[in-house]
């Protein structure tokens, strides 16, 4: 059973990885996050993906661009003023 959960925990690390990977591409580019420290936009892209992933989530392209969404939603600075 332990190794079982543990492989679940791998599979599950690995489409964060690979979801991470893609959102970032189009994150470290973004103009409306250009502002934010790095380590802050990490931070909250992968709490974003893990957040999804408990979720059920297991698309990646899913994960990554609703992880953007988020990101650009907290973080980007509003266009009203």
């Amino acid at each position: 059973m332990d190794q079982f959960l543990s492989e679940q925990v791998q599979v599950r690390d690995a489409i964060v990885s690979v979801a991470f990977d893609k959102a970032w591409r189009f994150v470290e580019k973004d103009p409306l996050l250009a502002h934010n420290l790095k380590t802050v936009l990490h931070s909250r892209l992968r709490t974003f993906l893990e957040c999804s992933i408990r979720n059920g989530e297991r698309n990646t392209l899913t994960l990554a661009n609703e992880a953007i969404r988020k990101l650009r939603a907290e973080l980007a600075p509003s266009s009203e003023q």
